[in-house]
């Protein structure tokens, strides 16, 4: 596979242009905020260079993250893509983690799963709900998702239902209890 991605500062570099002095303080604030992202953007670009594709399709790689605010008011970052990163810093491709997000409607009590799955067929999907969790396995040709979805809340396994329409799943359960905001009173002096 032999694809290369170039960025603004990449071409700057290689036309030796003299416009540096102008670029610095942007590159300067990004990376104070995003430089570990910008470093793990890097990483993935050289892992993807040096996959060698092993079968009809297995070139494609992505990857990208979610970030949400939980109800406890703390960032949540959820990953999806084929791209998954191992222990020695390295990474691997296998089977596609769909983009999912999870929405709970308090007036019906419900908990419901959204998950981006495009080119399989409905027969292609496998669901299993716990209590605290729901497994989505698909796989239709080279097209391959699999995921375990944390549930915050614990759900009644026997009210699942789901509908898969143009390459999106939704899955809803009823919740065991009413969802109850975690809030504290505070006093003003």
């Amino acid at each position: 596979m032999s694809w290369r991605r170039r960025t603004r500062r990449q071409d700057r570099e290689d036309s030796d242009n003299e416009d540096d002095d102008f670029w610095s303080p942007l590159d300067f604030d990004f990376k104070l905020g995003f430089g570990d992202i910008d470093d793990l953007i890097k990483n993935m670009f050289k892992a993807a260079n040096s996959i060698e594709p092993q079968g009809p399709g297995s070139g494609a790689v992505y990857y990208g993250y979610s970030v949400t605010v939980g109800p406890d008011g703390k960032p949540h970052v959820r990953e999806f893509g084929n791209v998954k990163p191992t222990n020695r810093g390295t990474f691997q491709v296998g089977s596609r983690e769909p983009f999912v997000d999870t929405v709970i409607d308090e007036k019906s009590n419900e908990l419901k799963v959204v998950a981006e799955m495009p080119g399989v067929q409905r027969e292609d999907i496998h669901l299993e709900a716990l209590e605290n969790s729901l497994t989505i396995r698909a796989e239709h040709g080279d097209r391959k998702y699999d995921t375990t979805v944390p549930l915050n809340h614990p759900v009644d396994t026997s009210t699942a239902s789901a509908i898969y329409n143009n390459g999106v799943l939704e899955v809803k359960l009823k919740l065991k209890g009413a969802v109850k905001p975690k809030g504290v009173s505070i006093k003003i002096d």
